[in-house]
């Protein structure tokens, strides 16, 4: 039996939200803290499948560039292989990989976790025959094509408890957590190591009771992306507008589905979002220059846009929120913020 890990990076031990730079592959911070943080956490779980009874290990880093881990630090027996620009079809993977780990994950969108997020802070929600998912759902849920088992997720506790709703018997190693007062905390990386490497153990020890995430087939891939304009791309023959944020598709499992997602959809609304950003790049760079002197770090002016909700990323700036936005600076620039 073999165990297959496919690895994120923001659920890594010890990435909190104000280390959000050591995700950042090329970065200083990625080079000198990332990559050891998850390298660590994938061999962790590496030891403990093999320690378990797996024969063999895949391992396939999909963050970002997919280089953040150091092949020279894995354990004899687990295989580091090339990603390419999905899972489809799986290359290296076959049915001879039973048990399925997600290695690094974080939470959907919307959800109260740690670096939460689908795919990209643009996507607003991903569904499958209803069901709204995040990349733990997307990536257990299509591995079912090959009746892979999930078996394990290590992330934050937000994106455990979102495994353990849709696969009830998974085994979870959280390793840190968002509080209630919007505070976070980790626990240490030897007490992490050791929990990943338990989990992991476990998993592939219990390989014939697990499941695969099933979705059902035929699958129907629904898209809503943030704002219109992200979605004001020519249709192609399989997809359909649901409404003006909305696209969907109908595949023949989940596996083709998300298959459809990364290696279409993408595609097509990527330029658009990439061209909002840059739009909206501009027009922060003309705000600021004409109040040069504002104190735009001033914490009674960061509190009074969180308070108005204007707090978006670059991309997301609609007309209504640049006014809002614009008029709360003109009245800071003014007087007291």
């Amino acid at each position: 039996m073999k165990v297959v890990i496919i690895v994120d990076m923001e659920g890594a031990t010890g990435i909190t939200s104000d280390r959000s730079g050591w995700v950042s592959n090329g970065s200083d911070d990625w080079e000198r803290f990332g990559r050891d943080l998850i390298t660590g956490d994938v061999v962790a779980a590496a030891t403990g499948a093999l320690a378990g009874g797996a024969e063999a290990v895949t391992i396939f880093d999909f963050h970002n560039r997919r280089d953040s881990i150091r092949p020279e630090a894995l354990p004899p027996g687990a295989t580091l292989l090339n990603f390419g620009d999905f899972l489809v079809p799986f290359g290296g993977l076959d049915r001879s990989h039973r048990v399925a780990f997600l290695v690094g994950f974080h939470a959907k969108e919307g959800t109260p976790g740690i670096h939460a997020h689908t795919v990209a802070h643009h996507v607003t929600d991903v569904r499958l025959n209803g069901v709204n998912l995040g990349e733990v759902g997307m990536f257990a849920g299509s591995l079912d094509a090959l009746g892979v088992r999930f078996g394990l997720i290590m992330g934050d506790q937000a994106a455990c408890d979102e495994a353990a709703a849709l696969a009830p018997g998974v085994e979870t190693a959280p390793v840190k957590r968002r509080l209630p007062d919007g505070s976070e905390t980790a626990i240490p990386g030897a007490a992490s190591a050791e929990l990943i490497r338990a989990r992991a153990e476990r998993a592939v020890r219990r390989a014939d009771e697990l499941a695969p995430l099933t979705l059902g087939r035929p699958t129907r891939l629904e898209v809503s992306l943030r704002r219109p304009e992200m979605t004001a791309f020519e249709l192609r023959p399989c997809l359909e507008r649901v409404d003006d944020r909305t696209v969907a598709a109908w595949t023949t499992s989940a596996h083709h589905a998300v298959g459809l997602f990364y290696e279409e959809l993408q595609a097509l609304f990527t330029p658009l979002v990439q061209k909002l950003v840059e739009d909206d790049e501009r027009w922060w760079a003309e705000l600021k220059a004409r109040y040069p002197s504002f104190d735009w770090k001033s914490p009674p002016f960061l509190a009074e846009r969180e308070r108005c909700g204007l707090t978006h990323w670059s991309g997301y700036w609609t007309a209504e929120a640049r006014r809002a936005i614009e008029e709360l600076v003109a009245a800071g620039a003014s007087g007291p913020t």
